[in-house]
């Protein structure tokens, strides 16, 4: 048996769809899995023990590289297509290469076999969203309503970090485009000083567009350790596993964090609804605030203090 499972999106969509993906894997133990993903998530995927293949969609907006790619698919011959992504370009793909075949097709795309018509999905958290999809597709969760990520394949060799016993994960960033959905780099100094008061490391993470926050919080809190641009995806999963928790903005590390089990404290703005996309767990708590920027260091400190002691774990 053949099939294909399609998801492109963010850091954090690729997370939220690991508990899906485990769930095809695990009701087709036997075949042949290939993702259509974007080449940033190439290595993270190969790495799952999901996947036979991965194969990189550059999504171009060029005609006739978009006929060549549903040429391939079509020529496959795919008995099953799980498309997780639901956009309108793969329903695309849908249109040239599955409609009129055999192949099973899971999603929106018209006129697919097992469509996921429920008009309130786009109002559905992507666990519960995943769990009806492939309910839909005759797919026995054993009661699952929702699909927790399943991230028990990830494993990483972080010695060479030389992290102190106790540590608390600071993610101060997020992608280019969200930079509004950032709290302020002067409350993460303080949150950073707060918690080198109480005999913990702050650690930050982050990549090139962090540089000046993370800057700020070194200048501020000498004694948190500075691992940003250093590490990759599996590494900050496996740095998280062993955090006593993870403060930061809506953005992929942080969806990660709360994926591995971590204490994990979101900081969330108005930019869209925390019931939908943030994430999930009772090891998660989420700190909204309709304007982040507004949102104070005694406010975070609290909710920090709390989640703590909630997930009170080992050093």
């Amino acid at each position: 048996m053949k099939i294909l499972v399609i998801k492109h999106g963010a850091l954090g969509d690729m997370i939220n769809a690991m508990g899906a993906f485990s769930a095809i894997r695990k009701s087709f133990p036997q075949a042949h899995i290939i993702l259509l993903t974007s080449s940033t998530y190439e290595t993270l995927a190969r790495r799952t023990h999901f996947f036979d293949d991965v194969w990189i969609d550059r999504r171009s907006k060029n005609p006739l590289k978009l006929w060549v790619l549903c040429r391939k698919l079509k020529s496959w011959k795919f008995d099953w297509v799980f498309d997780l992504q639901n956009s309108r370009r793969t329903s695309w793909y849908f249109c040239f290469s599955g409609k009129g075949t055999q192949t099973k097709w899971s999603g929106i795309a018209p006129g697919c076999s097992h469509p996921q018509h429920r008009p309130d999905r786009r109002k559905l958290h992507a666990f519960p969203r995943f769990a009806d999809q492939l309910k839909i597709a005759g797919l026995d969760l054993r009661g699952q309503q929702e699909l927790i990520p399943d991230m028990s394949w990830l494993k990483s060799d972080i010695r060479r970090f030389n992290l102190p016993g106790k540590f608390i994960v600071l993610i101060s960033g997020s992608s280019k485009t969200g930079a509004y959905k950032r709290w302020t780099a002067q409350g993460y100094g303080e949150l950073a000083q707060w918690i080198g008061t109480q005999n913990i490391t702050p650690v930050l993470v982050g990549g090139a567009d962090e540089e000046d926050v993370i800057r700020y919080i070194m200048s501020v809190a000498p004694q948190a350790v500075d691992l940003s641009r250093q590490t990759s995806f599996l590494e900050i999963g496996e740095i998280e596993k062993h955090a006593l928790a993870t403060v930061g903005n809506d953005t992929g590390a942080v969806h990660l964090a709360a994926a591995v089990g971590c204490p994990t404290l979101v900081l969330w703005s108005k930019a869209s609804p925390p019931e939908v996309f943030a994430p999930r767990g009772n090891h998660v708590k989420v700190l909204f605030k309709s304007e982040i920027q507004t949102l104070s260091t005694p406010e975070v400190v609290a909710a920090l203090t709390q989640l703590l002691k909630e997930n009170q774990r080992a050093g």
